[in-house]
């Protein structure tokens, strides 16, 4: 081996590259923190949750809605209530006003027959009047004419004194029946116009105790329609929460019988110890545990097998497993390692082209990669490890015997 004056940086960067990456895959792998399927599991629970929030607080929303629309309701019975309020107090306006018109009516009548009344009396009243002036310009001469004695002059003239004064009351009787009419009359103008002002305002007031119940059923309206949507929401919500709990059972499934596969796989590598294919045909040129570097005469320890072969050469894997690394791996340059199940793994190492990706299925004998050269350009050649978690194996206790 020509590791020339680099050798020891070399041995260092290959001791520490092999025994960090692996014991970190291995740990990431018996951790389940790269298992893919366990991944996508924590994936859906996470998002189970968020849809099993996001039903809960629709559910929430649903109930405000509900207690938003009693409100509502109640509110708009105390509108319809208020707004049939308002109609029976028209309807008392509606009476009061044909009784006060019937009324008006009435006194207008009596008014005018006391108009009239009041114009005889007046003009009965002026012929008295005149009558009388006329017998004071000649005192008692028609009188004592007239009279067949003095007792029945006096009792004219006493009888025409109380004509006058009896026409003088009724007049002023009749003059404040006229006044009692007007005031009554002035009374009823009041009303009705109070009567007006009221049915003006009540009007005024069932509008708006309309508007206001219009304005609520339209409320009602979309709350009933806010509330449709938030039902049609949870119902596709409830509809991803079972899509996702099928998945995640899916899942479970799935990991188990993966796991259910790799106990079997690891139980079928440990019964065949001693029986597994070579990956690659050639001769070993440097084996497992310490050696000694036949030129600088350095001793080394190797967790592997070097395997000369040919340039291209292609490599098998020697049981079927899972790819858990395929990448360039410092000091080993390509690099595949397969996951068997239980923490046991293969490493191929010092590789031209790799025909795996991360995560693959493998079966036993699929050629995996092509022999390529490690770094200071020796021989073509793979290097092969078996390891158990961090533990390295002697691969001649698991390859069959040349």
């Amino acid at each position: 081996m020509r590791f020339g004056k680099h050798y020891p940086s070399l041995l260092v960067t290959t001791t520490i590259a092999l025994f960090v990456a692996l014991p970190i895959i291995a740990g990431q792998q018996d951790g389940e923190k790269s298992d893919p399927l366990l991944n996508k599991i924590r994936q859906n629970k996470s998002e189970l949750e968020i849809l099993r929030e996001e039903i809960s607080s629709q559910q929430e929303q649903i109930v405000s809605l509900d207690q938003q629309a009693v409100q509502m309701r109640r509110s708009s019975g105390d509108i319809l209530r208020d707004i049939e309020l308002s109609r029976e107090l028209l309807g008392g306006l509606d009476e009061r006003e044909r009784l006060l018109a019937t009324q008006s009516e009435e006194l207008t009548g009596d008014l005018d027959v006391s108009i009239r009344d009041f114009e005889v009396r007046r003009q009965a009243l002026a012929k008295s009047l005149r009558s009388m002036y006329l017998r004071q310009q000649s005192p008692g001469l028609d009188m004592i004419l007239m009279s067949s004695s003095f007792s029945e002059f006096t009792a004219r003239l006493k009888w025409e004194s109380i004509l006058v004064r009896l026409g003088a009351g009724m007049m002023q009787k009749t003059r404040q029946e006229g006044e009692r009419i007007r005031s009554e009359q002035r009374v009823l103008a009041v009303g009705m116009a109070e009567i007006a002002l009221g049915r003006e305002e009540a009007g005024l007031e069932r509008s708006r105790l309309e508007m206001l119940e219009a304005e609520q059923i339209e409320a009602l309206r979309n709350l009933e329609n806010e509330k449709k949507g938030i039902k049609n929401r949870m119902l596709d919500l409830s509809l991803n929460e079972q899509r996702l709990s099928y998945i995640l059972d899916d899942l479970g499934q799935q990991r188990t019988e993966r796991a259910a596969q790799q106990q079997a796989s690891a139980g079928a590598l440990t019964a065949q110890a001693g029986k597994l294919e070579w990956p690659v045909s050639g001769s070993v040129i440097r084996g497992f545990g310490r050696s000694v570097h036949p030129r600088f005469k350095t001793v080394t320890l190797n967790n592997g097998l070097n395997i000369a072969a040919s340039l291209g050469a292609p490599v098998a894997a020697v049981a079927e497993g899972k790819v858990e690394f395929a990448d360039d791996l410092p000091g080993f340059g390509q690099c595949v390692i397969l996951d068997h199940g239980q923490g046991y793994y293969t490493l191929y190492a010092y590789l031209d082209r790799v025909f795996v990706t991360s995560g693959s299925e493998i079966a036993r004998g699929q050629v995996i990669a092509e022999v390529g050269r490690p770094l200071g350009g020796e021989q073509p050649q793979l290097y092969f490890e078996v390891r158990h978690g961090r533990t390295p194996l002697d691969p001649a206790d698991w390859l069959q015997a040349r």
